[in-house]
């Protein structure tokens, strides 16, 4: 291993994921820039933190759901890297040869942020993936800019499209790459048609909020204070106020208002 190179800290939100949960911890195990690999069990009624703790990771075991982006800032807060590599435990198909396409974007100090995108069957259906968000539970970025998204925005899947906006705010490049052969245990299958199909529902709602939340209100407001004869910029961002969370400063985890 070259001495100048970023190690990473993996991190594994995980919620009764006990069928796949060892098959995505394998292909981190003694991979050359993983030096430390957390599963974060969220709540689970199933043996996914057995099972994990069987393949010598370390194991966090919240004693209730809290959400994927509460378990990935649980994950982070427990990692001793200042690069963090994120991944769904239902992911199927990962290797180490995916890994590093994934992290040495940032490990190389490229990126702030990269992300591996799961290819779909057709070419033109991964030619849309140019033009639309970057979702994907394989990313790899700086806790520097994990920091810098103000924690009113971490709630369940609303994190990756937060991720999404607050990298391009703070001049953080991004990137991301399409990757064939990975694919996940769709929540139908996972949880039976219905809860499943409620638990997809959820989400689908989840990124509509937050994008309607950030891309619109927040995006709005911040343009309005950039352009306000009556007060200069930072102070019009440190006075934005969300519109579903109301009487609060959206603020960084470093304790900082955001900036313009």
């Amino acid at each position: 291993m070259n001495s100048n190179e970023k190690m990473v800290s993996a991190i594994i939100p995980a919620h009764n994921e006990g069928k796949t949960i060892c098959g995505v911890i394998q292909p981190l195990l003694g991979h050359h820039l993983i030096d430390e690999i957390i599963v974060v069990d969220d709540g689970s009624t199933d043996d996914t933190a057995k099972r994990a703790r069987s393949m010598g990771v370390t194991v966090i075991s919240l004693r209730e759901v809290r959400g994927k982006a509460a378990a990935m800032s649980r994950g982070v807060r427990a990692a001793h890297n200042e690069i963090v590599f994120f991944c769904d435990a239902d992911v199927i198909g990962l290797t180490p040869e995916i890994v590093t396409r994934i992290v040495t974007g940032v490990t190389s100090g490229e990126y702030g942020m990269y992300v591996g995108i799961r290819g779909r069957k057709t070419y033109w259906a991964n030619r849309l993936l140019h033009f639309t968000p970057i979702l994907g539970g394989e990313r790899v970025l700086t806790r520097a800019l994990w920091n810098q998204v103000p924690r009113t925005y971490k709630k369940n899947f609303q994190i990756e499209i937060a991720l999404n906006f607050f990298a391009k705010h703070h001049g953080r490049k991004m990137g991301f790459t399409v990757v064939r052969g990975l694919s996940q245990v769709i929540k139908e299958k996972k949880r039976g048609f219905w809860l499943g199909l409620w638990q997809r529902l959820r989400m689908i709602g989840d990124i509509v909020v937050i994008g309607w939340r950030i891309y619109v209100v927040l995006h709005l407001r911040l343009l309005i204070g950039r352009l306000s004869p009556q007060r200069n910029a930072v102070e019009s961002v440190a006075t934005v106020r969300v519109s579903m969370d109301p009487g609060k400063t959206p603020q960084a985890e470093d304790g900082s208002a955001l900036g313009t």
